[in-house]
């Protein structure tokens, strides 16, 4: 089996269990009630910092160094975000005591699968308090990673005496993280004169954060970025990201693509016509079947990227059905 089959059936396995025990809609139904009874934004207002630190290719942004496909860190700060903003004004500096257990404790912000034994290929089964314990373990583990980016620090955890992290009592950081000052830099919520990447809210209450991987979600704000400093041109062309902008972002070549055409299946994004296929022909004419390519590879210009447009209507479908049609139809068409 190869790696792009094995990560296929890996992420089908891990959606199939999320919606067998009813975490997906459980964690979805949190989500709504935090939102329905805080503040209700229509969209989550992000800082582009956190996507793009500054025009400096060797500085990574913050959002880059949490791409581990298995990880929910990049997931679990967004959640914090959401929470935030639900629960506070704008220009509000961060605060709270949300537990990690009881009604909408932290583990029932992030859906994740606990229990997959690979000797086996099966879950293996644990009593609900056990299962719940786990999942806290991730939260605490993401959270440990969150802090763990030294200037860039997305969180702060206060120890206790012996040194052990206290980590009900973290406190979120900008986007930025906790910068380089003796006073960390806390996470206020944005106002109006910050520069913001919108993200619909349907994001979170349609579960799309749950589902998609790190580099996804990392891609899909890199395009966010995108339309926002270049709305004419993502409104008659799209956007793209090609060679060194792309390295503005650290957005590997292959994760990028493999990203974008991922968002194209969930209908998050569309594929823009290129030059040349705009100037093609009509199928079936006589233009079309003696058409000159100006290069062997068939494309006037092979080396033109692909551009994108965002389709924001997307986000209001549900995440795991549309997430698990596309996948099983991408395997079927691997057989």
């Amino acid at each position: 089996m190869d790696r792009d089959t094995e990560s296929l059936e890996r992420r089908i396995r891990r959606l199939q269990k999320l919606e067998k025990d009813n975490l997906f809609r459980g964690v979805n139904g949190t989500l709504r009630e935090v939102w329905q009874e805080g503040k209700q934004p229509a969209a989550l207002r992000l800082r582009h910092n956190f996507v793009i630190d500054k025009v400096d290719v060797d500085r990574q942004p913050p959002a880059s160094r949490l791409l581990n496909p298995r990880g929910i860190a990049l997931r679990f700060y967004l959640l914090a975000l959401f929470e935030a903003q639900c629960r506070l004004d704008p220009g509000a500096e961060w605060t709270g005591d949300r537990t990690f257990r009881g009604r909408h404790g932290w583990k029932d912000f992030v859906a994740i699968d606990v229990g997959y034994n690979s000797a086996t290929g099966t879950y293996t089964w644990a009593p609900p308090r056990a299962q719940e314990t786990k999942r806290i373990r991730q939260v605490k583990g993401a959270l440990c990673t969150l802090e763990d980016l030294g200037d860039q620090a997305l969180v702060e955890i206060p120890r206790k005496k012996g040194g052990h992290r206290d980590h009900r009592a973290f406190r979120l950081m900008r986007e930025t993280g906790r910068g380089t000052a003796l006073a960390a830099d806390y996470y206020v919520v944005p106002t109006a004169d910050d520069t913001v990447i919108e993200v619909p809210i349907n994001f979170f209450l349609q579960g799309w954060v749950q589902v998609l991987y790190p580099s996804e979600i990392f891609t899909w704000l890199s395009l966010r970025f995108l339309r926002l400093k270049f709305p004419g041109e993502h409104q008659e062309s799209g956007n793209y990201l090609y060679a060194k902008k792309r390295e503005y972002f650290h957005l590997l070549r292959d994760s990028y693509e493999d990203s974008c055409q991922t968002l194209v299946e969930l209908g998050l994004i569309r594929r823009m016509p290129t030059a040349a296929e705009r100037s093609a022909p009509a199928p079936g004419t006589f233009e079309s079947l003696f058409q000159q390519p100006r290069q062997p590879g068939g494309r006037a210009d092979r080396y033109e990227p692909y551009r994108y447009q965002l389709i924001d209507e997307g986000l209001a479908v549900d995440a795991l059905e549309k997430c698990m049609r596309e996948l099983v139809l991408r395997q079927n068409g691997k057989d």
